[in-house]
């Protein structure tokens, strides 16, 4: 069973939202309109970097295009397992919140809402995620109605202190004294990064001297790793459309020149996918 947060706080003074009409507002009368997609904004103009912070809508429709092909299924279906395998509500709960930070345009969040299967069946699951980018948000708003939405920063979490039972990361950055702060005791955060082999063949292709990815530290202070593993498998990208997409989602379509990227997109037709994925329970 799946249901909405309840609220957001005020990422002015953090205070409870609560929605009314239309706008969600505090108790300081700080107030921010729910969008007609059904999201809010609460990214304060001090926590942006640029103007449209995040991904454009060329990169988020590439990636919904490129997800949506299931191309990263078996990614999202190991999310799920590690969810189901670490999560521990107790026979008291009747809720848990589930977040995603730095959500993208939401494949991710919906799979698990669609497929995240607990022992207690009356157990009511809330999902919610944040990305900086506004046409993300604007994009997993308006096709994911069960699940809430917000632009905000990964630095910044728009949630109270201690009220996520999980917190799931993808590929983005993020506080790790803010993901320790909004989970509860015992809560768990899974966090998938590249492994050293992804996409190693992209950057054969753009550099002259590619270098591979460094493996972050094994335990942020406040958690307890409890697994670690790679998901490792080949790909096969049948047209130059799909190969784009992929590209648009990483950081080298950006660092690549032009010339580069065409000659990829035309001799590319398979990569190495390589994922490093942790599950990590806060002390």
């Amino acid at each position: 069973m799946s249901n909405l947060l309840s609220s957001w706080i005020c990422p002015s003074c953090q205070t409870a939202l609560v929605l009314h009409q239309n706008v969600w507002r505090c108790e300081n009368n700080h107030s921010f309109d729910k969008a007609k997609e059904g999201y809010v904004n609460l990214l304060l103009a001090q926590n942006k970097n640029s103007k449209a912070p995040g991904d454009n809508k060329q990169m988020v429709n590439g990636r919904r295009a490129f997800l949506e092909s299931g191309f990263y299924q078996a990614l999202a279906q190991t999310i799920t397992g590690m969810f189901k395998l670490h999560l521990s509500p107790s026979e008291l709960d009747e809720t848990i919140n589930i977040f995603d930070a730095g959500c993208g345009e939401g494949y991710y969040l919906n799979w698990l809402a669609e497929h995240l299967s607990l022992p207690n069946d009356n157990l009511t699951i809330h999902y919610s995620g944040v990305d900086i980018s506004k046409f993300a948000i604007q994009k997993a708003a308006k096709k994911y109605l069960n699940q809430q939405y917000a632009v905000a920063s990964t630095f910044h979490l728009p949630l109270p202190s201690a009220s996520q039972d999980g917190v799931l990361q993808i590929f983005a950055p993020s506080s790790e004294l803010e993901i320790h702060r909004v989970l509860k005791d015992k809560g768990i955060w899974v966090v998938v990064n590249p492994a050293s082999e992804h996409l190693q063949e992209f950057k054969f292709a753009l550099y002259d001297s590619p270098t591979q990815h460094q493996a972050k530290p094994l335990e942020p202070q406040g958690f307890l790793l409890k697994q670690q593993f790679n998901l490792n498998f080949d790909l096969e990208l049948p047209s130059k459309n799909q190969v784009e997409n992929l590209l648009m989602m990483t950081p080298y379509y950006w660092s690549a020149t032009e010339q580069k990227r065409q000659q990829l997109i035309e001799y590319v037709t398979a990569v190495t996918v390589d994922f490093d994925i942790r599950v990590y329970i806060k002390k």
